[in-house]
Order: C-alpha cells, then sequence, then structure tokens
C-alpha cells in the first residue's frame, strides 16, 4: 500500500506528518520526524531524523513540509483520474475534504510559529501549498467545507457510561499486584503497532474504567490510509488475496459439514425426538443453530454460487446461536445443578450441545482447504535464484526462501491488518475480544503417535471472552468442550499450553481466568494448563539480560525464572516441583552439550535458541507428564507464538530423527506456517516469531550436520534417554486423516 512519490516520502507517512503538525504544542521542544532508507549489502535499513523546530533546522524542516504538500497534491491528481469522474457516495468526498483540513489546520499551526523557521513567507504562500489548494478546489470541491471526520471515529473513542460503573466496582477488588500490572490509564495503541499487528486486540478491549485504547487522531490517519490508499499509485501486481472471502467460504462450508457429521445418530434423534419440546429457549436456539449449519453445509450456498446468503454468513449464525444456546438459564442450570436421573430428555440435550462444542474444538480440519492455496502462491511468489539440491535439503535454508518469497508476494495486497481495524470498527463489532466469534476456528493439525496413544495437537486460540482489560471469562463452548471431554467410559484429558505474558497487563486477566479454569469442580480431570513465558525481557535477552554471556550464569537465571511463578512461568500442582526441577538440571546440561559444544561464552543469539530448545523437550516433557488426549499451544490467537511453536515442533521432530520429508508433509508444513495469519489477518506470521522458529532451526541442523545426520539422531536418543520414560522424542508425526 505504500507506493511512493518520492524516495522518501509515502502516503501514510504524509498524513502523519500532516497529523503530528496539526497536534503539536509548541510550549515544549518538538519536531517532525523524516523517514530514510539505507540499503547496504543485500539488506535495507529504515532510521529517521527529528527536525527540530528552532532556527538552526529551519530549511530542512521546511523542505519536509513542502515535500508533504507535494505528496498530497500528486495523490489527488492520482484518485482524481482514476476514480473521482465515477464517484457518487457522498462519503467518499467528504473523506477528502478530511485530508484538505488536516493540511489547512496544519498550515495555520505552523503559521503561527513562523519566526522559529526564519521565514518571512506564510506558509500558506508556498508554492507546493497554493497548487495544492487550486487543484483541489478546481477539480474536486468549489468550497471546503470546514467539518470533522465522520462523527463515528470520535464517538468511538470515548467512554460509556453504561460500561463504567461495572469497571469501578471490578477496580476496587484488584489487588496491589494488578494494579501495577493494569495500570493503563496513559495507555494508547500508535499508528506504528496497528501496521505491525501486534496489538489489535486491544481494539475490542476497554479500559478500566471504561475508555478506549484508541484515539480519534489514529482512527483519522487509519481512515484516511485505508479509504484512499487504493487510489495512490497504479497496482501493477494482481492482489494474491483478492480470492479471500471465497476461501474463507470454503473452510468454514467443509467446518459445516465436519460437525453434522461428528454428531452422527445424535442429529436424527435431535430432530425426532429433542424437538417434541415446545417453547423452551434451548431448543429454539439449538434449531436455528442446527438449521444454520446444515445450509452452510450445502454446497449451493458456496459464495461463488452467487446465492443470497452464503456458508459462512450461515456458519456465523451457527456461532451465534450456539453462543445463545450455551447461555441459556436452562443449560446453565442444568450443568450447575444436573437434572434427575430419570429426565432422559434433559441429559439428551446437554449431551447434544456438549457434542457439538467437541466437534467444534476437536475435529475439525477445515483450514486444511488452504492448503492447494497456499502453494499456489508459494509459486506465484517464488523469485529468482533458484535454490540447488542441497539447499532445498535444508529445512531452515528451504523456510526461510519461501518467507521472504510470501513476504515480498504479500507487498501487493492494501495493508491488511489496517483494513482489519477499520472492517471491526464500523461493522461495529468491537465490543470485546472473543477469537471464536471473531473468525478464528480451532482447526486439527496434526497428531503425535507413540507406544500405542496417538496425542492430537490442535491449533487453538485462547478460548475467552473480554470486553475489560482487567477481567476476562472462559467461553461456554469451551467449557462444554471439558464436559464432552469427561463424559463417556474413556474420559479425555485437553492440555493447554498458554504462550501469553501472564506479566504483562495486557495479558495478565486472560492468562489468569484459563490457569484457575482446571480448578473448578468436574474439570480436574478434563484441563491441564502450562504457561510458558514467551514475551518477556528474560524470554528475548533484553537488558538487564542481554549482555549476561557466560554460559553457567545464563543457565542459573533461566532455571530460577521457570521455578519462579512472578517471571511468566506456572505449572500446576500435579507437576511436582522436585521432578520439574531435576528435568531442568538435566535438559539443560544436554542441550549445552549437544547443540552448543558445551561453550563458556553463549552469545545472545545462542542464548535466544537454547530457550527455544529447551521449549521444545519441555513441551514434550509436558505431555509426557500429563499424558493428555489433545494438546494446543495457545497464544492470544494462536497465529504467531503459538503457531510458529506447532511448526517448530512439528519440523523439529523430523530433524532430530533423521526422517525424510515427502510432499504431503512439507505442504502440510506451510499450510500451518501461513494459512491461519494469511486469512484471519490478511498479513505472513510477524517476522520476529518466523525468525525466532527459523533460528532454532538452523541451530539444531548445524548440529546435525557437524556429526552426521544418523550419528546425530543415534547421540540424541543415548543423550535424552534419561530424561524421557516414553519414547516420545520418536514419535510418528501423522497428518489428518
Amino acid at each position: 500500500m505504500a507506493t511512493r512519490t518520492h524516495p522518501n516520502l509515502s502516503l501514510v507517512e504524509a498524513v502523519e506528518t500532516l497529523s503530528s503538525i496539526a497536534d503539536l504544542e509548541f510550549d515544549r521542544e518538538i519536531g517532525i520526524a523524516q523517514r530514510h532508507e539505507l540499503v547496504l549489502g543485500n539488506e535495507k535499513v529504515t532510521y529517521k531524523t527529528i527536525h527540530w523546530l528552532h532556527q538552526e533546522d529551519a530549511s530542512m524542516t521546511v523542505s519536509l513540509v513542502r515535500e508533504t504538500f507535494r505528496v498530497i497534491l500528486h495523490y489527488l491528481k492520482h484518485f482524481y483520474k482514476q476514480e473521482y469522474g465515477a464517484v457518487t457516495d457522498q462519503k467518499t468526498a467528504e473523506e477528502i475534504k478530511s485530508i484538505m483540513v488536516l493540511v489547512n489546520e496544519a498550515a495555520k499551526k505552523l503559521d503561527k510559529y513562523i519566526h522559529l523557521f526564519n521565514q518571512t513567507q506564510s506558509v500558506t504562500d508556498f508554492r507546493e501549498y497554493k497548487l495544492l489548494q487550486e487543484f483541489y478546489r478546481g477539480k474536486i470541491a468549489r468550497k471546503i467545507e470546514e467539518g470533522v471526520m465522520n462523527k463515528w471515529i470520535a464517538s468511538l473513542a470515548l467512554n460509556h457510561k453504561e460500561h463504567q460503573e461495572p469497571a469501578k466496582v471490578a477496580l476496587k477488588a484488584k489487588s496491589t499486584q494488578e494494579e501495577a500490572i493494569l495500570d493503563t490509564k496513559h495507555v494508547f495503541v500508535d499508528f506504528e503497532t496497528v501496521k505491525k499487528d501486534t496489538e489489535y486486540e486491544l481494539f475490542f478491549i476497554r479500559k478500566e474504567d471504561g475508555s478506549r485504547f484508541f484515539s480519534p487522531r489514529l482512527l483519522r490517519n487509519i481512515k484516511l490510509v485505508c479509504d484512499f490508499g487504493n487510489y495512490f499509485g497504479e497496482r501493477k501486481e494482481q492482489d494474491p488475496l483478492e480470492g479471500i472471502k471465497q476461501w474463507h467460504d470454503r473452510v468454514l462450508h467443509t467446518c459445516a459439514r465436519e460437525i453434522l457429521k461428528a454428531l452422527g445418530s445424535r442429529l436424527g434423534q435431535f430432530f425426532h425426538e429433542l424437538r417434541k419440546i415446545k417453547d423452551q429457549e434451548l431448543v429454539e436456539k439449538l434449531n436455528k443453530g442446527v438449521l444454520a449449519l446444515m445450509l452452510s453445509s450445502h454446497a449451493q450456498n458456496l459464495m461463488r454460487y452467487q446465492p443470497a446468503k452464503c456458508c459462512a454468513e450461515y456458519f456465523e449464525d451457527f456461532l451465534e446461536f450456539l453462543r445463545a444456546a450455551v447461555n441459556t438459564s436452562i443449560y446453565q442450570r442444568w450443568i450447575t445443578h444436573p437434572p434427575k436421573e430419570g429426565n432422559q430428555l434433559a441429559y439428551a440435550m446437554i449431551d447434544f450441545v456438549n457434542t457439538l462444542c467437541r466437534a467444534l474444538y476437536a475435529n475439525l480440519r477445515g483450514l486444511e482447504d488452504m492448503t492447494a492455496v497456499i502453494q499456489g502462491l508459494i509459486q506465484q511468489a517464488e523469485s529468482g535464484g533458484a535454490q540447488s539440491a542441497e539447499e532445498m535439503q535444508k529445512i531452515g535454508e528451504r523456510l526461510a526462501k519461501n518467507y521472504a518469497d510470501m513476504a515480498n508476494l504479500m507487498k501487493h495486497h492494501p495493508n491488511g491488518p489496517l483494513f482489519k481495524v477499520i472492517e471491526i470498527l464500523e461493522n461495529n463489532t468491537f465490543h470485546a475480544f472473543d477469537p471464536l466469534m471473531q473468525h478464528n476456528i480451532p482447526n486439527q493439525l496434526f497428531d503425535l503417535y507413540t507406544q500405542d496413544k496417538r496425542y492430537a495437537f490442535l491449533r487453538l486460540a485462547a478460548p475467552v471472552y473480554q470486553e475489560f482489560i482487567n477481567r476476562a471469562s472462559v467461553t461456554e463452548e469451551f467449557m462444554a468442550f471439558l464436559r464432552a471431554n469427561s463424559q463417556g467410559a474413556i474420559p479425555r484429558k485437553h492440555l493447554l499450553i498458554n504462550l501469553q505474558d501472564r506479566t504483562s497487563w495486557r495479558e495478565h486477566a486472560r492468562c489468569a481466568v484459563l490457569e484457575e479454569l482446571p480448578q473448578q469442580a468436574g474439570l480436574e480431570q478434563a484441563l491441564s494448563v502450562v504457561t510458558l513465558a514467551a514475551n518477556t525481557d528474560f524470554y528475548h535477552q533484553l537488558n538487564p539480560y542481554h549482555q549476561v554471556n557466560h554460559a553457567e550464569t545464563f543457565m542459573a537465571q533461566f532455571k530460577e525464572m521457570l521455578l519462579d511463578d512472578h517471571t511468566g512461568y506456572y505449572f500446576p500442582k500435579s507437576i511436582k516441583r522436585n521432578e520439574l526441577t531435576q528435568f531442568i538440571d538435566e535438559a539443560f546440561a544436554v542441550i549445552h552439550r549437544d547443540f552448543f559444544s558445551s561453550k563458556n561464552v553463549l552469545q545472545r543469539e545462542n542464548r535466544l535458541d537454547f530457550i527455544e530448545l529447551f521449549y521444545l523437550f519441555l513441551q514434550l516433557k509436558l505431555i509426557e507428564w500429563i499424558q493428555p488426549d489433545s494438546i494446543s499451544l495457545s497464544c492470544k490467537d494462536a497465529i504467531d507464538i503459538g503457531e510458529s511453536y506447532n511448526v517448530e515442533l512439528f519440523a523439529f521432530l523430523k530433524l532430530i530423527n533423521n526422517q525424510e520429508w515427502s510432499e504431503q508433509e512439507w505442504q502440510h508444513l506451510n499450510f500451518m506456517l501461513y494459512a491461519p495469519s494469511l486469512l484471519i489477518r490478511e498479513r505472513v506470521m510477524l517476522p520476529e516469531r518466523f525468525n525466532r522458529m527459523l533460528s532454532a532451526l538452523k541451530t539444531t541442523e548445524r548440529a546435525r550436520d557437524e556429526v552426521g545426520a544418523d550419528k546425530f539422531a543415534k547421540k540424541i536418543q543415548e543423550d535424552f534417554s534419561k530424561l524421557f520414560k516414553t519414547p516420545i522424542l520418536h514419535s510418528n508425526l501423522l497428518l489428518p486423516r
């Protein structure tokens, strides 16, 4: 989207510059940022300089202001040439006027302080400013209305009285520790964060006092860029995600079919017996939900056939009715106070609801419909410089090449994160962070099979509903999934490895509610939750840990972190502390020896890899300890952190066992790596997460190549045999059937 008209200034940066000037307060020393790029070898480096508003920097400041006006003029000319003649939407014209209002506000603000620039000429007399105004008045509007951006932008960031009283009550109940974590009064999402798409959940969540984490100024800038970015410059390449709505429609169609299949004979029982119950809200909601599910499963409702209502919309209706059903008073009463044993209809309905929810979480593979799409995109993205046969055998090199190509391909897609933010705001769907209801559907990824035991890995976003930053709740659908696990002759157990940051105010509430969930009556045997720090200063080896290069000191710090609940880690009481301590000591020694040649000094990149490798072995040990039937590596959305660990574990097990890759396995790896982020957030996996995963895999490959693949596999087997009581390190990887 950042099509350029000038080597150093894009449309996004021009809008940001104007916005910064318009909002400046001159009672302190301030400046205007200018972006620069350097090419060092094959790597592009971006940096910014600040032009302070004082006499010494006057010429550079004036030059930047002039260039900003030129960029806006060029943008308007392109817009007029391509689209203006066909525009009939008054809203579009109003948005253009908003840009010009921003131009005028910035010019007026600078004119008040013209003496700072050693200028006698008014900013409004600049040639660039005049040309911009003349073109706008002559071609686009005869008169500028000094209005403001759409009223909805300002209202979104305001407090809402109906939400403030509950928030105040919650604030009074907070502990001292929570107050330190949740001090968010002056925290706001900035434009760079929106572009990076790292904290988009804050657009759904309110602060403790009911206010929002975003400001009218931020929304104004996003709105301007989104509404007109497509008109700025001519796009030479086809949008690679042009068919994303149809892909999403197809995925949910497949999910609907799989849920109906999982219901089996219960579906017939529901229609023949349970629907006989009249005037009951639960039956009414379930009836509507099942009908929506059936309509979603019909191929004639796929979007490509242009139906009145598509499969995705019917599936969303199903989720809405299911949410309403599990929250009905009768269902909530039955699960709190079970009905009498003779009430067979009540138990049949409970079983029907729980089976629906279990299918939703444990049986879906609809996302795999994206496998062929992902392969097509990778082929489309392939750049020059074909890899040799030897390089193709190295998973690290192959992953890096594909990721770089895919990242370049996505540059031809309009900035997905910006559009996703505007979409949720305009559709009025920003009242709570609720991944399940916001198109983030669970998916079965792969199985580990060892000693006649099958462990199913599920891609599962945090199963939470969160409206306020200081409190969250587990969704009733996930609770029903856990109840379904407890039913039957052979109870099932789920291990949720939580990769959110329990030390951060952003994620503390979600972590707390998940960690407390297994303590609820009836769920002790259905769920275990472990939290691993994946976003703390220690995990990233930032200050004060960035210069601790001595291996023994680093490992001592790491062990101390792992055993301290206040540093981002949480282990349930079922994991005995002495066994955990013993595993840490022994695993550290083996990892240090087998992967880092027992070096006394570990550079920062070595320590980052050490942490990653230990996490992989720890995840496998947790599975051995807890013996779950299903596992999820869950972050807030299972797109970046969680999914990178799923990919990493899959590839790591192939590497340490020296197993050949089938084409199907490689395609499945790419599906896991790209499908969730592309379909849900319209981008590739965040580069920092991909690179962290890639570095650990490359370190594993280097350790293998140093001694030879066969010898390395044997060495790992011998050295880690004392750490594991089962051959889980040598599990067979099975793709979903």
